[in-house]
């Protein structure tokens, strides 16, 4: 795989950028988890629902459009005030406080109002004559007209609804234009408003959470970010791991060309953890398959950390920032090992000329192997090496860009990063670094 033209158009995501962007994501995604669980949205939240139903939209419509003659107070004023500037109705209660209509209601209920049917007995009497004129009179007549009628008893009705404070007060909130801005419910609303523009609302509300699905298809497993003095001992050991206590020894294999030290040669400073490789002769253990453990004198000393005793994981995601520096004639890597030999994954191996991915796994009696080269890039300079492993793939990136997917012969067993450099047989040797900034497990 040669990632030249992509680097040289865009298409690998400088690391640095890269970096910026995931870390910017999970602050986004932090900020967003943590707004979720705010009192601030849970506010927000209820008063949306309450904004948005029907009916509140429905009265914030109303007391907003409708008119004082749309009103039923409106139809009821304006009766009244018709009856209530009525001649008619106006003579009647004129005539219902007058003395007249008092005297002539008097004579009516005695003796002498029979008379008032005989005209001979009118002519001849001037209080029948009055009596008579007045029972002829307009006044009368309105008062006949209207005494116990269904106007009457409206217009009574009527008044007494008017006058009371609940129809004053129904009456002027209705005449009010700006009764809207009176109500609870525009309180409610301003204060929907405002929460929706305090600045974590407004971000909660913009952003769309699937774009946190790549943070939540993963869970972080092991970490290191190499910010200490020391290498943490309850992360990593010098050396191979094995289960067997007789072989947990500092050792190099027979084929190399360094002594592993037992951690003389790991370095912490500046937020870096360095696996330095020196031109400094040293007598050191090495492994030969035939005749076992050894001392042998050896021209360069390295190291080598396993996290094998704190961390096993099967299947998952491993992500390892790294450079490497100094001679070419040095190998680095990085690399999920097991209880065995074998399988064996490397995430990144810089063989002094190449960087290459690649799985070796026991099929039978056989070795399986997996290899991709990478070129267009250069391994002095700080990459994101990642290698997602299922059950049934192993997928290498470097940054965005994938490199390199098999399926052939998947490791179906716990494993756990390692990191080392060392010299090859086939290599002259030098001084050198491995630099890791910062390694991450994950799993689904």
């Amino acid at each position: 795989m040669n990632l030249f033209w992509k680097k040289a158009f865009g298409g690998l995501t400088p690391t640095d950028k890269l970096e910026k962007e995931e870390a910017d994501l999970l602050l986004a995604y932090k900020r967003y988890c943590d707004i979720e669980t705010s009192e601030q949205l849970q506010e927000y939240t209820q008063l949306f629902h309450i904004v948005k139903a029907a009916d509140f939209k429905e009265k914030k419509k109303t007391l907003q459009n409708r008119k004082f003659k749309d009103t039923e107070e409106y139809r009821d004023f304006t009766k009244f005030e018709k009856l209530h500037h009525s001649a008619n109705l106006k003579l009647y209660y004129h005539v219902v406080d007058s003395p007249e209509l008092k005297d002539f209601l008097a004579f009516k209920v005695t003796a002498d109002y029979e008379k008032l049917g005989k005209p001979k007995l009118v002519k001849k009497d001037e209080v029948l004559k009055k009596f008579k004129a007045y029972e002829k009179s307009k006044p009368y007549k309105t008062y006949i007209r209207f005494h116990n009628s269904f106007v009457v008893t409206e217009y009574e009705k009527l008044k007494k609804l008017v006058g009371t404070d609940e129809f004053k007060n129904s009456k002027t909130w209705w005449e009010d234009n700006n009764r809207w801005l009176k109500t609870e419910e525009h309180k409610i609303e301003q204060r929907y408003y405002e929460l929706q523009k305090t600045p974590d609302v407004a971000f909660y509300e913009s952003t769309d959470p699937k774009k946190f699905d790549k943070i939540n298809e993963w869970t972080l497993t092991f970490e290191d970010t190499f910010h200490e003095n020391t290498l943490n001992p309850s992360k990593w050991k010098n050396g191979y791991y094995h289960r067997a206590a007789a072989i947990k020894k500092i050792y190099s294999f027979a084929n190399e060309k360094q002594a592993n030290t037992d951690g003389k040669n790991i370095v912490l400073g500046g937020g870096l953890l360095k696996i330095a490789t020196h031109n400094e002769k040293k007598e050191a253990l090495t492994w030969e398959p035939k005749n076992g453990f050894k001392n042998k004198n050896f021209d360069f000393t390295s190291g080598i950390i396993n996290a094998g005793e704190a961390f096993q994981q099967q299947y998952g995601l491993i992500k390892v920032k790294l450079r490497t520096a100094g001679s070419k004639d040095i190998s680095h890597a990085c690399w999920l090992g097991s209880d065995g030999k074998l399988p064996h994954t490397n995430v990144f191996l810089f063989n002094g000329k190449n960087i290459i991915v690649n799985n070796y796994t026991l099929e039978g009696n056989s070795v399986s192997i997996s290899k991709e080269v990478i070129k267009g890039i250069d391994p002095n300079d700080f990459y994101i090496y990642s290698l997602e492993w299922t059950l049934k793939e192993l997928i290498w990136k470097v940054n965005n860009v994938e490199v390199f997917r098999t399926s052939k012969s998947v490791p179906q067993q716990a494993m756990f990063p390692v990191l080392s450099s060392f010299i090859s047989e086939n290599q002259k040797g030098g001084s050198g670094n491995l630099d890791v900034d910062w390694i991450r497990v994950f799993k689904k």
